[in-house]
């Protein structure tokens, strides 16, 4: 691709413009990615792809949140991570034409972009700030899965539970207020955390009477922060 190193990125278009990966490509491949994308309103519950597909379009979450889930050869469906604006699942076998290893479901109305992936796998595979970028992109969803790994897979339900609305807090939310703006259902929270829904039912109950949550329609506020952490470091709220 003549130039492309040499060429300096622009800002993103409107709606693109938290995509780490379509910032750091040339404009005019980036661009011309934009204009053929084709975007889809979902509903909740609505599958973007599933386990095993082999993607031609890129999604890219431009309004909503989505949910990332994997089925377990015992057959349980676990949430292994969740996908907000400008959030693209850039796992390496999208842009490898490689089967997927998760699913991609709405978890709340969504706004999702589907971007041609072939010039972009093609701009990766010759320019040297692109392919860096990907890379660095791929490395940055696997440290955040790692440090959810870390913070709830602890030996207790209520750790797990509490560790992963911290999570969420640090990744999707606001610090200052504890307000985690994705629509959860029980059954999220529970495939999330490794339990049941009966189990994250009662568990969000104890919490909302302790005044520690507060759980919304259009998501859940974690009242006391500092609490919510003792709970996530073992102590039982």
């Amino acid at each position: 691709m003549p130039n492309a190193v040499a060429t300096q990125p622009s800002p993103a278009p409107s709606g693109y413009d938290k995509l780490r990966l379509l910032g750091s490509i040339p404009p005019r491949v980036r661009d011309a990615a934009v204009d053929r994308a084709i975007t889809r309103k979902l509903s909740r519950g609505t599958p973007v792809f599933w386990q095993g597909e082999r993607l031609r379009m890129l999604p890219v979450v431009l309004e909503g949140h989505g949910k990332l889930m994997r089925n377990t050869p015992g057959g349980r469906e676990v949430v292994v991570d969740f996908v907000g604006p400008g959030g693209a699942p850039c796992w390496p076998e999208i842009l490898g034409d490689a089967p997927l290893p998760v699913s991609f479901i709405a978890v709340e109305r969504c706004i999702v972009a589907f971007l041609p992936i072939a010039p972009i796998r093609h701009c990766i595979s010759t320019d040297i700030r692109s392919a860096l970028a990907y890379a660095d992109l791929v490395s940055s969803d696997h440290r955040n899965l790692l440090q959810q790994l870390t913070e709830t897979r602890a030996p207790s339900v209520p750790a797990r539970l509490a560790g992963l609305l911290l999570f969420l807090l640090d990744r999707r939310g606001t610090a200052a207020d504890g307000w985690i703006p994705i629509r959860l259902s029980r059954q999220d929270l529970a495939d999330a955390a490794g339990t049941t829904v009966e189990t994250a039912i009662r568990l969000m109950r104890k919490w909302e009477k302790a005044d520690l949550v507060e759980t919304h329609r259009d998501g859940v506020l974690i009242k006391d922060v500092s609490g919510f952490r003792e709970v996530a470091d073992g102590s039982d709220a």
